[in-house]
């Protein structure tokens, strides 16, 4: 799918072609999660506006007045007179799409992990859409609900816990992200008067606002994937294609960031198409390492496997073996949003080559530039 946004916010043109796993990088500000948002909206038009109107919000069919309803409070500055959406090489009308009812069998096709969902565990429980204030953009309130969902069905009993627990992943993707992220503990649901989400060490149940900043990102985006992995026996979420998933890696140390990636490799195995943001090099370390290991030319296909599962640090199993073949038919690219006096302009750079003489290319828009000042500043001290 190829999206084209022309003067919105601050983006004076995005170009981008989605991969199978398409990854935004870029300055904080430069329009990555406008272009996250209107990619869902330009794809889950009907299901958006058809939930909005049956929650009660009403916009007039004025695009001025829907748009800070979509993307929050105050957003409607980011459209103008020049603003455009081209969607497969066709207009994409928005102005009349906000004014249609939604169809009522319309079903969302992409699932969103906003950046701020953190902030959707209130006294530990999700809380519902109508429940936020209108800063909030749709993306936020629409997966607070959809947690709220799963927490009150297939994970609000209490009679196991809720992570870890079988049936859910890999087993080999458990037990590193136990590893890295849990630790020694589990998380449960404590059932009393009220139902609340746990942290369970050595025996002592602690509540969220007392675990480390990484576990109070990890919950959220674990119980966003229980939603799209329902069972290690389902392929995937029914009707659900794409997935969103903006700035996996808050909170996280480098390790850990990269069994949260093994989870992102697991939704590719099931066919899904990701688009991830991120300020993290980590994650585009483990893009580039995973493009020069499957393009090499002369390296042996079994070596080529070897070498995935050991950047991922696993062991040779039918289930990491079927992760590493399927993550080696998937086309990853890597889009930077660049700012220019004039405005963002997007520049694809997948090749990552630390070679090149494309200042954005060979420091992997802007990542590892502060890195190899740094560098270049220390070895001034031995010249």
């Amino acid at each position: 799918m190829r999206v084209v946004l022309e003067n919105i916010g601050p983006i004076e043109k995005a170009d981008i072609s989605a991969g199978d796993l398409t990854v935004l990088v870029g300055p904080q500000a430069t329009g990555k999660s406008i272009f996250l948002q209107l990619f869902k909206f330009c794809v889950d038009h009907a299901n958006i506006v058809r939930e909005l109107k049956k929650l009660g919000f009403d916009w007039n069919n004025e695009l001025e007045s829907f748009l800070p309803v979509y993307f929050g409070e105050g957003m409607q500055a980011i459209w103008n007179s020049q603003s455009r959406i081209e969607l497969n090489g066709r207009k994409f009308q928005i102005e009349t799409h906000v004014k249609r009812s939604g169809k009522a069998d319309s079903e969302a096709k992409v699932f969103y992990i906003p950046a701020q969902r953190v902030l959707i565990i209130s006294a530990g429980w999700p809380l519902p859409f109508n429940s936020f204030d209108p800063t909030y953009p749709f993306v936020v309130k629409d997966f607070s609900e959809k947690i709220r969902q799963i927490m009150g069905s297939r994970l609000g009993s209490g009679a196991t816990p809720i992570f870890p627990r079988d049936g859910y992943f890999k087993k080999e993707i458990r037990d590193a992200l136990q590893k890295s992220i849990i630790r020694e503990g589990i998380l449960k649901l404590d059932i009393g008067l009220r139902k609340r989400i746990m942290l369970e060490i050595a025996g002592v149940s602690m509540p969220i606002m007392t675990w480390s900043a990484g576990q109070r990102e990890f919950a959220p985006l674990l119980l966003g994937l229980f939603w799209l992995l329902p069972s290690a026996k389902v392929s995937r979420k029914q009707g659900v294609n794409w997935v969103i998933v903006e700035e996996p890696e808050a909170g996280l140390h480098p390790l850990a960031i990269r069994d949260v990636f093994l989870t992102i490799v697991e939704l590719l195995s099931r066919n899904y198409k990701v688009l991830l943001s991120t300020h993290s090099s980590g994650i585009i370390e483990l893009v580039w390492a995973i493009n020069e290991i499957v393009s090499h030319p002369e390296a042996s296909t079994d070596k080529k496997r070897r070498l995935l599962l050991d950047l991922f640090e696993l062991k040779t199993t039918p289930n990491t073996n079927k992760l590493i073949k399927d993550l080696e038919n998937k086309k990853l690219v890597v889009s930077y949003f660049k700012p220019t006096e004039t405005g963002v302009v997007t520049e694809d750079i997948s090749s990552l080559d630390p070679g090149s003489d494309k200042k954005s290319v060979s420091e992997w828009g802007g990542l590892v530039e502060f890195t190899s000042k740094t560098n270049e500043i220390v070895a001034q001290l031995w010249r």
